[in-house]
């Protein structure tokens, strides 16, 4: 009996840390809750921490602050983990975009929930939230990722 107990306390300190949320899914709704704490910091290029971020700085960020380790490009980063579709997403998703020329990954953010999304979006312009379905963002639509 005292082994079950045990085993129970062991679980809902392993639920606490985190580590029930994360699981072979990813990092779930904390990837989103971190990246809202970054509104409104300025875009900046190459930027790799909040005094300043680009698309995939922040992503990078974001996943460095839950222990998880991304590439530094949006187009590496399009590599990693598990495609998924757009029917599927999940809050802490990466979600890709194709803005230039080509079918290149060009842009990266982190899906929230409600077909919402936060990312970088360029010179003069601040960390903010987007719609998956605006007209830009739905036509240039490349791919998502759940990075476990």
């Amino acid at each position: 009996m005292k082994l079950l107990k045990w085993a129970a306390a062991l679980a809902l300190i392993w639920l606490a840390a985190g580590c029930g949320l994360h699981g072979a899914s990813g990092p779930g709704p904390a990837a989103a809750r971190e990246a809202r704490q970054y509104l409104g910091v300025p875009y900046k290029h190459g930027g790799i921490d909040p005094r300043g971020f680009d698309c995939s700085g922040l992503t990078y960020y974001v996943y460095s602050q839950l222990g998880r380790e991304l590439p530094r490009s949006a187009a590496q980063q399009s590599k990693k983990g598990r495609r998924i579709k757009p029917r599927h997403l999940r809050p802490g998703d990466l979600v890709f975009f194709s803005t230039g020329k080509g079918r290149q990954v060009t842009h990266v953010g982190i899906y929230l929930g409600q077909k919402k999304f936060i990312h970088a979006p360029g010179r003069g312009r601040t960390v903010a939230i987007a719609e998956l379905d605006s007209a830009y963002f739905s036509k240039n639509y490349h791919s998502a990722r759940r990075v476990s």
